[in-house]
């Protein structure tokens, strides 16, 4: 009789196994893009000026700390831009993102338009901000795709705002650093 029972309810615990796993893997890939977003601004708003030679390490840094998950590349992007907020409007002063990205910022994409701030945000007059956005694609397991109501790949997306520390990055010089 114990066999029977046994029979009866280890496919449902399997299951139930099987989808904690996918979940905690797609949470663990959620935690490494929010942390490599805030990582990477963190890094790039103590730089003193900027130089377009940079960004090639930047992008590099985010791969690093997002270790297997892709947020540079085919499947996940990195875009670092600079707003900047002149006589009480916000622009976007410039705009940076990783080699063969395949996602668009949700902030704004083109240099002098005005940017889609998170709540509304609003620069002090005169204020600098660098935004990070790290995107990357993720395909969970189809039971617990449809538990999250997701299609079988999606993507995740994070954030960071962050004002410069030392300088004002409110534009990139050309070529390396000197």
């Amino acid at each position: 009789m114990a066999a029977l029972e046994f029979a009866l309810i280890a496919p449902f615990i399997i299951l139930m196994m099987l989808a904690g796993a996918d979940l905690t893997i797609f949470m663990r890939t959620k935690m490494r893009v929010d942390e490599t977003a805030t990582e990477l601004a963190l890094v790039v708003t103590q730089y003193q000026n900027l130089y377009d030679g940079d960004f090639a390490a930047l992008f590099n840094a985010a791969q690093t700390v997002a270790g297997t998950t892709p947020v540079t590349g085919l499947f996940g992007t990195t875009i670092i831009t600079g707003i900047v907020n002149t006589g009480g409007r916000q622009t976007i002063a410039w705009q940076k993102r990783s080699a063969s990205a395949t996602f668009a910022s949700l902030l704004g994409t083109s240099a002098g338009s005005t940017p889609v701030l998170p709540n509304h945000y609003l620069l002090p007059s005169g204020g600098v901000l660098v935004a990070v956005e790290v995107f990357t694609s993720t395909s969970p397991w189809v039971l617990s795709a449809a538990v999250m109501g997701t299609s079988s790949v999606t993507s995740l997306r994070s954030y960071a705002l962050f004002q410069p520390r030392l300088g004002s990055l409110a534009t990139v010089s050309s070529g390396n650093r000197p």
